[in-house]
């Protein structure tokens, strides 16, 4: 078997004494520049590699992290993960990934930080098991106005641009009964449902428009059937089964059920802003089964900015946040936070249009007061 290379062997065979070497390999103290060069060449010859669990002991830092998600099969989740895990490799960091919750395994595996990508998960760590580990915490927030229990550093989604950009690029194509689908509850989904409502409300007023804004709203109900990635402990450690925060029903199947429910109804919507990509491409599933066409008789809008939408058939239109930039920010954050670089405590993301082909234009006339009409088309046309 072939001999472990030390660091007596890499002095030896440079000419230099031990301690040199230690200061060369760890960057720490002073040795000539060429010096340094001629150990570091010498131990790259010889094949050393640093003991990780020495490394950390002299460091008093693993350099290792721990993220927290609820599951990793959506494509949010995993473009989020996939963001995180770029950032900490160019920053010389590893992540552990829990989809289970086990907030045990932070003391198992010894991370220097612990990061989430939902808010409620994050305040669960911090009400339990927070407190006895005194780790740096980073969250990717949807709720700008949540007060967590002890500060920690945020990464915040903003759904009020979200929501307000959606409802603006649709108002640019002529459309003014713009509706919403969303899930039936959860914090989320009720965040931007009242955000939608407060521009509606003054879209009504601004184009003298009189509309039932609830009829515009389609809310598909969450059917156990589509709850595909519970992970519940046995025995639960922290979280309960019958915590519906904690179990990742399927959005496109919610959406599906939504489309049914909106071709059973006398929806007035021109233009629909679903709550993710997946609701989306589920409703245009929906829809498009029973015969109607997208974008021809409803335009539909996503959010998140999922990268399979560019392989699907029909690229949906959305407002990406970028899910995989998220990611990266979340972690960017953490290893400022343990190199001492300061960041700030919230840290917002810029969502923007991505154009697809799910939206049309509805043509509008101006009329004597000034005002922009809308020039609805007629059934045959659609």
């Amino acid at each position: 078997m072939k001999r472990v290379v030390t660091r007596a062997d890499v002095a030896e065979a440079a000419g230099v004494s031990v301690a040199s070497v230690s200061r060369a390999i760890n960057n720490s103290g002073y040795v000539k520049k060429e010096v340094k060069e001629r150990i570091l060449e010498v131990a790259r010859n010889m094949g050393y590699n640093p003991n990780p669990i020495a490394l950390s002991l002299y460091r008093q830092k693993t350099r290792q992290l721990i993220l927290y998600q609820n599951e990793i099969t959506a494509p949010y989740n995993l473009q989020f993960f996939n963001g995180a895990t770029r950032a900490a490799y160019k920053r010389g960091y590893s992540i552990f990934l829990d989809i289970n919750c086990d907030f045990d395994k932070i003391r198992r595996h010894m991370v220097d930080g612990v990061m989430f990508s939902l808010d409620y998960i994050a305040e669960n760590y911090i009400n339990t098991v927070g407190f006895n580990y005194l780790l740096p915490v980073v969250v990717a927030t949807n709720d700008a106005n949540f007060t967590f229990s002890h500060p920690v550093h945020e990464v915040i989604i903003d759904n009020y641009k979200v929501v307000n950009i959606a409802i603006d690029y649709f108002l640019e194509k002529g459309h003014r009964r713009i509706g919403m689908v969303l899930p039936e509850r959860g914090k989320h989904s009720e965040i931007r449902y009242q955000l939608w409502k407060a521009r509606m409300n003054q879209i009504k007023q601004d184009f003298e428009i009189n509309m039932n804004l609830e009829e515009l709203v389609v809310r598909a109900e969450i059917d156990d059937t589509d709850n595909m990635h519970i992970n519940h402990p046995d025995p639960p450690l922290i979280l309960q089964p019958s915590d519906d925060n904690y179990a990742n029903y399927s959005s496109f199947n919610m959406g599906k059920r939504a489309a049914k429910k909106y071709l059973e109804s006398k929806n007035p919507a021109t233009a629909l802003l679903c709550f993710n990509d997946d609701m989306a491409y589920g409703f245009i599933r929906g829809v498009e089964k029973s015969g109607l066409c997208i974008p021809e008789d409803i335009s539909i809008m996503g959010i998140d900015g999922i990268y399979l939408r560019e392989w699907l058939e029909k690229k949906v239109t959305t407002v990406s946040i970028d899910p995989e930039n998220i990611g990266t920010l979340v972690t960017d954050v953490m290893i400022d936070i343990l190199e001492n670089k300061n960041p700030k405590y919230r840290n917002w993301t810029s969502p923007k249009i991505l154009e697809g082909e799910t939206v049309k234009t509805i043509a509008v006339r101006e009329s004597k007061d000034g005002m922009r009409r809308v020039i609805c088309p007629k059934s045959s046309d659609l």
